[in-house]
């Protein structure tokens, strides 16, 4: 009966420990922090959160193109959704995903979706898809992982 109780109770603290760190990782947060980043021009900053891979693709640029040229859908998602609505996020083991839904500066419905990868014990951006939507009703209602070509 005692080990029954031993492993119940390791049971109970594993998942806790599981839930804890689904707790702690906030993509929506990171999300916020590289919009800041592109509000005020800290193309620096912004690259540091995109994946090595990304920023070794700018780094060897035979063309010297600048951020903004080199990754037009990566520096402008701070002027995507002006008025958001939501967010659902979730991670997949060393995968993660965002989604965030708004309205652009016009008015239309648009979504966000991201893909976030760890390395190095840290979390990423590697692709973000953006859609435009006919109505509000066409929102995403969980989160949705962008296709990565």
């Amino acid at each position: 009966m005692k080990t029954l109780f031993f492993i119940a109770a390791s049971i109970g603290l594993l998942s806790c420990v599981t839930l804890e760190e689904k707790q702690q990782v906030s993509f929506y947060n990171k999300y916020k922090s590289y919009i800041d980043a592109l509000k005020t021009g800290n193309y620096d900053s912004a690259l540091t959160m995109l994946t090595l891979h990304n920023q070794s693709q700018f780094s060897t640029s035979k063309d010297n193109e600048s951020f903004t040229d080199f990754f037009p859908f990566f520096s402008s998602v701070d002027t995507v959704i002006t008025d958001e609505k939501n967010h659902y996020q979730d991670f997949f083991g060393s995968k993660g995903c965002l989604t965030v839904n708004g309205f652009n500066s016009a008015g239309e419905p648009t979504s966000l979706n991201f893909e976030l990868l760890t390395e190095n014990g840290e979390w990423k951006f590697s692709y973000v898809q953006m859609m435009y939507h006919e109505s509000r009703d066409e929102f995403p209602s969980s989160v949705k992982c962008p296709p990565n070509p």
